[in-house]
């Protein structure tokens, strides 16, 4: 292959946990890369002392206008209806199934709970050649540290932590040791350090307000610890380039070998294309399906007959349950994990702070004193992952039956539990699903036929184009699925320059 006719050595489609450690490795080992991503950078702290000019608020400084992108329904515009190029979320809704997306430089990392965990021990071992525990455990320790993870020194300190304002609760059990997970949020009593090292490069951000709204509408002072800000600035200075507002629309093989990206700028409103030898798509479950499922119906790329298949939620499930007059705004995202009593085995549940909608100023004090009347509780469990994602005609459809994962019934007689001990009841829909964490579609295999990816990521009949983000997983983590997807990537990158050096 003529390198002369290639753009990079390799572009990196979409820039959240995936793109941006991808990308990140791949730069910071001599790597030309361009990372395509069709959100726009925040405007954010890191991002402004970047130096980077073109930026759009977050909803939660911008308001309600900023937040929804587009709409992906089962009827309308097959392509989805477009509201706000610039938009914050794209909402997926069919059979079963709503699916929000975020559109963004540092994707979901923006409107993340901020809670870094590991699956079960044994999670990786038996997908495929090339993965397992073992290989998989410097990565998570590597990512771990690059997110910032830290324990508070005294949650005594942190609003609504559940280790202290429940300590002696008749309806929710201690944890051990070591069961809280950490967080990647930048907290007070770390004020000293505010000009953080990230790499060798320094990123401006500020300790969180536990008293104030940090929550999941993004995070303007950088106190989350976001990956562009953690990954993608840094490497910015190492030569990576970023083309934000750059919409994917199909992959082609190129009958010389490597591939052949045809993108369009939303920006300028001008189609344009780019070549490399290699390609990730980071793209997110749904949008990485979708890129797929149009570049094999438009006869860019052949095969992947398990395309779709394996599709799961995580397992998620979200009530909402009365505060005891505390104001659950304060604090952190997840303010974090609980165990409801009798149910301590069956799911993995996180305490979330009230959500204050991004509302205009002069009906924001009303909003906020609403969200702070209720705590978030947000169960995830080893749901069956038997969904599907295809297409119809161009029209990408997905179909979920949540009756088929026993996981939602554990979680409901929980909440039910719940309700029973302290009096106060959890609402929650156990009609259908609505999840954060959607999973598979072009899950690992040892083969084809079962799968889309091998053990290191690579699309089985198309060498040199990978897969780094949540699709991946053949079963869903149960808890928190960021820091996997990241180590996945990292994974996928370091194997990558394995077989290109």
């Amino acid at each position: 292959m003529d390198n002369q006719n290639n753009d990079a050595d390799i572009i990196v489609i979409g820039s959240g946990f995936a793109g941006s450690v991808a990308a990140a490795r791949l730069t910071q080992a001599g790597k030309s890369v361009i990372v395509l991503e069709r959100g726009p950078w925040r405007d954010t702290e890191p991002v402004r002392e970047a130096g980077i000019q073109q930026r759009k608020p977050l909803p939660s400084t911008g308001g309600m206008l900023g937040l929804i992108r587009s709409l992906r329904l089962p009827k309308g515009p097959k392509k989805g209806l477009r509201l706000n190029k610039h938009g914050y979320l794209e909402l997926w809704v069919d059979e079963g199934i709503k699916v929000p997306c975020t559109s963004n430089v540092g994707g979901g990392s923006h409107i993340w709970a901020a809670v870094i965990d590991r699956p079960a021990a044994g999670f990786w071992d038996g997908m495929a050649e090339g993965v397992s525990d073992q290989v998989m455990t410097p990565h998570y320790d590597q990512v771990s540290a690059e997110l910032k993870a830290v324990q508070p020194a005294n949650t005594a300190n942190m609003p609504n932590h559940p280790d202290c304002i429940w300590q002696n609760s008749d309806f929710f059990t201690p944890l051990e040791p070591g069961e809280q997970p950490p967080l990647g949020i930048y907290l007070p009593e770390q004020e000293a350090n505010t000009a953080q090292l990230c790499g060798d490069t320094k990123v401006s951000r500020q300790p969180t307000d536990l008293a104030g709204d940090s929550g999941l509408f993004g995070s303007p002072n950088g106190a989350k610890s976001t990956v562009d800000a953690l990954y993608l600035i840094p490497a910015l200075q190492q030569g990576l380039q970023v083309k934000d507002m750059h919409e994917v629309m199909q992959v082609s093989s190129r009958g010389e070998g490597g591939y052949e990206i045809l993108a369009r700028n939303l920006r300028a409103g001008s189609e344009l294309t780019l070549r490399a030898p290699q390609v990730i798509l980071c793209a997110g479950t749904m949008n990485t399906n979708t890129l797929l499922f149009n570049s094999r119906d438009a006869g860019g790329l052949s095969g992947l007959d398990a395309l779709g298949q394996g599709f799961g939620t995580n397992g998620d499930i979200m009530g909402k349950w009365p505060s005891d007059g505390r104001d659950s705004v304060q604090g952190t995202p997840s303010h974090g994990r609980i165990k409801i009593k009798g149910h301590e085995a069956t799911t993995y549940i996180m305490q979330g702070a009230g959500v204050v909608p991004p509302l205009p100023s002069f009906l924001r004090k009303k909003a906020r004193k609403s969200a702070g009347e209720s705590f978030l509780v947000i169960a995830m469990g080893a749901d069956a992952a038997d969904g599907k994602i295809w297409s119809d005609k161009g029209r990408i459809r997905m179909s979920y039956d949540m009756n088929h994962s026993p996981c939602f019934g554990e979680a409901a007689k929980a909440f039910e539990t719940l309700t029973t001990l302290s009096g106060r009841k959890v609402e929650f829909d156990d009609k259908s699903v609505v999840t954060a964490h959607p999973l598979g579609g072009c899950r690992i295999a040892d083969n084809r036929q079962e799968g889309c990816v091998n053990g290191y990521g690579e699309v089985y009949g198309h060498p040199g184009l990978y897969v780094a983000d949540a699709s991946i997983f053949p079963r869903p983590t149960g808890v928190p699925p960021s820091l996997s997807i990241a180590a996945w990537a990292s994974h996928v990158a370091t194997s990558l320059l394995k077989q290109t050096t």
